[in-house]
């Protein structure tokens, strides 16, 4: 915006009093905004418990099928899996005891 604005000039004292006003009240105010967070609880939950793989990115539906077919092959393979063997391992899967660990890429919960 290079050229300049040209206002009423029986409004310009007011515009410039107006001005004065919303500086005072967002000084007044700055402290007291909070940043939001999410807006839809149920949209959170059920991103929470999809299951992510490496970088912290969903699924797709092709991988899940994938990681359904590895698990069903190494529970016929062996009977009792140890709790630390991750059958996910291969798709980037961290888990920890009996809780999948979901990463946050931009630290909001």
């Amino acid at each position: 915006m290079d050229e300049p604005l040209y206002v009423n000039a029986k409004q310009y004292h007011r515009i410039l009093k107006r001005r004065e006003a919303r500086a005072k009240w967002e000084a007044i105010h700055k402290n007291s905004r909070k940043e939001k967070g999410y807006i839809h609880e149920s949209r959170h939950k059920h991103a929470m418990r999809r299951p992510r793989g490496p970088g912290g990115r969903f699924l797709s539906a092709a991988e899940l099928a994938a990681l359904d077919a590895q698990n069903k092959t190494r529970s016929d393979a062996s009977p009792s899996p140890s709790p630390t063997e991750s059958p996910a391992g291969s798709l980037g899967i961290q888990k920890n005891a009996n809780n999948l660990h979901y990463s946050h890429s931009n630290g909001q919960r």
